[in-house]
């Protein structure tokens, strides 16, 4: 497992390369309603519902998460990952430090109807 933390450069490298981890949004449902924009290949997942959807996962392949600034939110869901041996890290300053640094953001896909994620 690697460190903690990852930093926007480090992942930006991997965008679009066999290495790119998967990446997850943790960002509190309210923050990421209001936002239409989020990280290439990310999906959002509720990071009160860790226990949920980690079986979702492989254990062995690498996990960025981010929220809105990469505190509690994000560190708080890698940290129960990582308690249940998934390589998981936290994406340092979170969308909000991807997007300071200019790097593309994807829209993030409308819902289907009737369905809540």
């Amino acid at each position: 497992m690697g460190g903690f933390f990852m930093s926007v450069v480090e992942l930006n490298r991997l965008v679009d390369t066999g290495s790119m981890p998967v990446v997850i949004d943790v960002r509190k449902r309210a923050a990421f309603e209001a936002d239409t924009a989020m990280l290439p290949t990310a999906r959002w997942r509720d990071h009160a519902e860790v226990d949920r959807w980690m079986a979702e996962l492989d254990p062995a392949e690498p996990a960025v998460l981010y929220c809105v600034h990469g505190h509690e939110v994000s560190q708080g869901a890698a940290a129960d990952l990582r308690r249940h041996g998934y390589d998981a890290r936290v994406l340092s300053g979170g969308i909000e430090a991807w997007r300071e640094a200019g790097v593309p953001l994807v829209t993030r896909p409308a819902p289907a109807a009737g369905h809540a994620e």
